[in-house]
């Protein structure tokens, strides 16, 4: 009877305990992270009768917590990639909105400056045009300064998510800690039995934590779990926690970095943080935010240097040469602030470095780090900060300043003590939206007039038609210095006159005196024209030098004793020239290699201009022209026979053949100058002639020698004269008189024209000195002449004067709208512009999508673990009635047994 009874106590109250259970359940249904338990039931032992082994009722070994660590690891990585994405789309949506809007964007801004431009070339002598350009310069500035203070916002709302972000880690590794030691504690005093409340709160923290960062849980024993984070950092360890810190970056103060805190060492974690909102908000801010700064900067930097470069080959209303339009890209300030020193660089702090803009067009958006790793303080690396790839690398020279050239960049190191273990931050575009500004604050200053003007001479007998020009530079591009074709303010030094001496000859002159036509410095002679075609007065190379020989090539023959033949020509070869001969050796350096050739040539004695000039032209690099003038005058006949003969003698077809003008016509320049210009034979080998009345001038432009002689009585003469083309002055290089029955040959000019990075040096000082001095023929403007020009044909080249009318450079300004400019002269400013907005949006729209895949991948992680772990009202409702029958018939059984014992105690 007792068996029968306790039988019906282990029902009730095992019964009494699973609706316990079960109710519990039905309560903590919206409770985070509860995991359903379910009551074990056990049989009781079994008791041996007569009857063999009879039942003694139920008892419940366990509560069970319905949770499968599978599934909570599958959720706690959902949770960490859907936490990335969403922090992903939240922030990059925001510059996405501010960027792509038209009211907020760039776009509107750089098209109305431009706009205004266009109204500025429309009229440029129009003050109001100008203030209208002024005030829409003022405000595209000022949209740069708005979007990259929104930008700048972003990034230091960025620091503030993070350091909120890691005081909820910290906050969740002490819990996790903490319940690691409740659990084991209670599992102890539970005798094996798990404290499931405890657990599931501890899985909680876990998923928590997972919502900021990618989290590793390793279980140890007595139901403790390690967890680790990054790159294996231990953030619990049994039940102590270590803390992460927001620092101050060290090699960029604008940023924050995440460290590793343990033991009192501080550990940067940054790049190896990975997922949840904290991996999502530094993916952003090295990729999406980081691009749109440095993007905006690029594009901001490019256009001030632009602008700038062709605003300063203009003129403005007080006939000023244009100045920077915008603030100078390369203001010291600003090269300063493009450079950042780590940290732990070692003391002394005293070094001066600068980024210089070399090359706009070749900028990118990336940021490098300048590493001096040693074995020496000399030996440096240029490293790209985003991919870690070596850029450039090498050895400085033993002295500052030093330089080192990368991809449109010049970091110069101007001073200090650089050690091994230095490094330093690059950032070439980073505040170039912030650093931009306006330069020009006058309606006066705005230079929309080109500073040359050109003109043809009204008496020209051709239909040569002389270009405006183009201006190319007002400073040297390799010494940043202004041109000496600018050096005076307000006028071209010298002016210039472009005459033409034949057809398809002319010289470049210094026009300084206009009565005075004097050879440039360094000379522009004997230029070939080519009618019908444009031609380039100009280089528009700025390493362009040239030199040119210096030898007298002045050789007399000796004076005849006895009367010449009427028409003297010599059987033998012409008299020769004097030059002495001499080896030269050209120098080539490589402008990308630095790679220095040579190239060696040699001249023989008495060669003729026309010889060594086509020597010197097959050398690379090299070309050289070859020209011979002469002027005669002072014709004296003193009346004895026979009289006075002008002799011009030349080859042709290797006969030796002579231009014979007898008295009197030997005695008139202009008589003389007429018959060597009707002879066919001589024009076709370059022969030509000018006379003033005076003296007539005689010029080979191909470099042969001039041999001239004159036969008459022994008192008969004229003098001959070699112009030296070299000075300034005018004066003659040497002058013979030639009298009856003599001759003379002339030897010409060489003037070599060599590219940049090329230098000639001879062996002896003859023709060549050993070392010429090569000045540049870099003039910073090129003007073409195109037509049929005639002999005496002259074009002025001066500075264009009060010419406010003229709009050449504002149409040159405005040109720049639809010009290469950025990315190596890919894209225009809006097209990198544009190129930016969709980077950010296609970014922004793949997150979005990312996003909304790992919601999906979420939602089924909840909903497989809701499956195991998760509480089910129809299923609870239908246990709790099944436990309900259950505990009644468990009170039935005691209900009988005790009326039994009633019974058996009435019988006795």
């Amino acid at each position: 009877m007792a068996n029968l009874i306790n039988i019906g106590l282990s029902g009730l109250k095992s019964h009494q305990t699973a609706l316990a259970t079960t109710g519990n359940n039905v309560t903590n249904t919206n409770t985070p992270g509860y995991s359903r338990q379910e009551v074990v039931f056990e049989s009781a032992e079994s008791q041996l009768t007569g009857a063999g082994y009879v039942g003694s009722g139920v008892s419940i070994s366990t509560v069970r917590r319905l949770n499968e660590e599978f599934l909570n690891t599958q959720l706690r990585s959902d949770t960490t990639v859907f936490s990335e994405q969403e922090a992903l789309l939240q922030l990059s949506g925001q510059i996405d909105n501010l960027l792509a809007s038209e009211t907020t964007g760039l776009s509107n801004s750089m098209s109305n400056f431009f706009k205004a431009l266009q109204g500025g070339a429309g009229d440029p002598s129009s003050v109001p045009e100008r203030q209208l350009l002024l005030s829409q310069s003022e405000s595209l500035v000022s949209r740069f300064h708005q979007l990259y203070s929104r930008l700048q916002q972003q990034s230091e709302t960025i620091d503030q998510q993070l350091s909120a972000s890691v005081a909820e880690v910290n906050s969740l590794a002490s819990g996790i800690a903490e319940l690691n030691e409740a659990i084991t504690i209670a599992t102890g005093a539970g005798q094996g039995s798990e404290p499931n409340t405890l657990l599931d709160e501890r899985d909680e923290l876990l998923r928590q934590l997972s919502e900021k960062v990618t989290v590793s849980v390793i279980p140890q024993g007595d139901n403790q779990i390690n967890v680790f984070i990054g790159k294996g950092q231990p953030l619990v360890i049994n039940n102590s926690s270590n803390q992460l810190a927001v620092v101050e970056s060290k090699s960029n103060p604008t940023e924050s970095d995440i460290a590793f805190v343990t033991a009192g060492n501080t550990q940067v974690i940054t790049d190896d943080i990975t997922g949840g909102t904290i991996g999502g908000t530094l993916q952003f801010r090295e990729s999406i935010l980081k691009d749109s700064i440095n993007s905006m900067g690029l594009i901001a930097t490019v256009l001030a240097d632009t602008v700038n470069q062709q605003h300063q080959l203009g003129m403005d209303l007080e006939n000023n040469l244009g100045g920077n339009f915008f603030v100078d890209i390369n203001d010291p300030a600003l090269m300063s602030s493009r450079v950042i020193g780590h940290q732990d660089n070692l003391p002394p702090m005293d070094r001066a470095v600068g980024v210089e803009v070399v090359d706009s067009s070749k900028l990118t958006t990336d940021e490098y780090e300048l590493q001096f790793g040693g074995p020496s303080a000399l030996d440096y690396r240029v490293v790209n900060s985003a991919s870690g790839d070596v850029v450039t690398q090498g050895v400085l020279p033993g002295f500052l300043p030093a330089s080192i050239e990368i991809e449109g960049i010049s970091i110069n190191l101007e001073s200090g003590s650089f050690q091994v273990g230095d490094k330093f931050l690059i950032q070439p575009t980073r505040f170039g939206a912030r650093d931009f500004a306006m330069s020009v604050d006058r309606v006066e200053e705005v230079a929309f007039a080109s500073p040359i003007r050109t003109e043809a001479s009204l008496g020209n007998i051709g239909n040569a038609v002389i270009g405006q020009g183009v201006m190319l530079d007002v400073t040297d591009p390799a010494t940043n210095q202004p041109l000496s074709t600018f050096s005076v303010p307000g006028q071209i030094t010298p002016p210039m006159v472009v005459r033409f001496t034949s057809e398809t000859v002319y010289d470049v002159l210094d026009a300084s005196d206009p009565s005075n036509l004097k050879p440039l410095v360094p000379p522009l002679n004997n230029q070939k024209y080519i009618p019908g075609l444009s031609n380039n007065l100009f280089t528009d190379d700025p390493g362009q030098t040239l030199a040119s020989a210096t030898g007298n090539a002045f050789s007399l023959q000796g004076t005849a004793v006895s009367p010449l033949p009427a028409v003297p020509i010599p059987a033998g070869p012409l008299p020769a020239n004097g030059y002495v001969g001499q080896g030269l050796t050209v120098f080539s350096r490589d402008p990308d290699t630095g790679v220095v050739t040579s190239q060696a040539a040699a001249i023989a004695s008495n060669e003729s201009a026309a010889d060594i000039a086509a020597t010197l032209s097959k050398l690379q690099g090299v070309e050289a022209n070859a020209y011979t003038q002469i002027e005669v005058s002072n014709f004296t006949d003193n009346g004895a026979a026979p009289p006075l003969e002008f002799n011009l003698y030349y080859v042709e077809g290797g006969v030796n053949q002579v231009l014979n003008v007898p008295s009197p016509d030997a005695l008139n320049p202009d008589l003389i100058a007429d018959a060597v210009n009707t002879n066919l034979a001589l024009k076709s080998l370059g022969y030509s002639a000018v006379s003033d009345g005076n003296k007539v001038t005689l010029t080979n432009s191909n470099g042969l020698d001039i041999v001239v002689g004159a036969g008459g009585a022994a008192g008969d003469s004229f003098d001959v004269d070699k112009i030296n083309p070299y000075d300034a002055t005018g004066s003659s290089l040497s002058s013979q008189t030639v009298s009856g029955n003599s001759r003379v040959a002339v030897g010409g000019y060489v003037d070599v024209t060599m590219s940049d990075g090329v230098t000639l040096f001879a062996d002896s000082n003859t023709i060549f000195q050993q070392a010429p001095p090569a000045q540049s023929s870099y003039k910073g403007f090129q003007i073409d002449i195109k037509g049929e020009a005639g002999a005496g044909d002259t074009f002025s080249i001066g500075y264009n004067t009060d010419g406010f009318s003229d709009n050449r450079n504002a149409l040159a300004m405005v040109g720049l709208e639809t010009s290469g400019t950025v990315s190596g002269g890919v894209s225009t400013y809006n097209e990198a512009y544009s190129q930016l907005v969709e980077e950010v949006g296609t970014f922004t729209n793949k997150t979005r999508l990312d996003t909304e895949a790992s919601r999906a991948l979420l939602s089924q992680s909840v909903d497989s673990w809701n499956e195991v772990s998760g509480v089910n009202l129809d299923e609870e409702a239908g246990k709790l009635i099944q436990y309900q029958a259950a505990y009644n018939a468990s009170a039935q059984v005691i209900s009988v047994a005790r009326e039994l014992f009633d019974t058996l105690l009435g019988v006795f």
